[in-house]
């Protein structure tokens, strides 16, 4: 249980280390998760191979850069 917009977006960070330790596993997990409870745009980062670019296209890459 839990919500899959949140699972997404905490995987987000977790994937790029933004606010927490960086841990790209655990990241595309809760990506899947939310993925697989229908959230659409965890599906297309999925289907990208997670490709982060392809959900976040116009993010600068210095605020996701890792911060620990």
């Amino acid at each position: 249980a839990g919500d899959p917009v949140g699972m997404f977006n905490y995987g987000l960070d977790m994937m790029r280390g933004r606010g927490t330790v960086q841990d790209e596993a655990a990241g595309r997990a809760l990506v899947d998760r939310a993925a697989d409870l229908g959230f659409v745009d965890a599906q297309r980062l999925r289907r990208s191979g997670y490709d982060l670019e392809e959900v976040t296209p116009d993010a600068d890459r210095w605020k996701y850069a890792p911060m620990f």
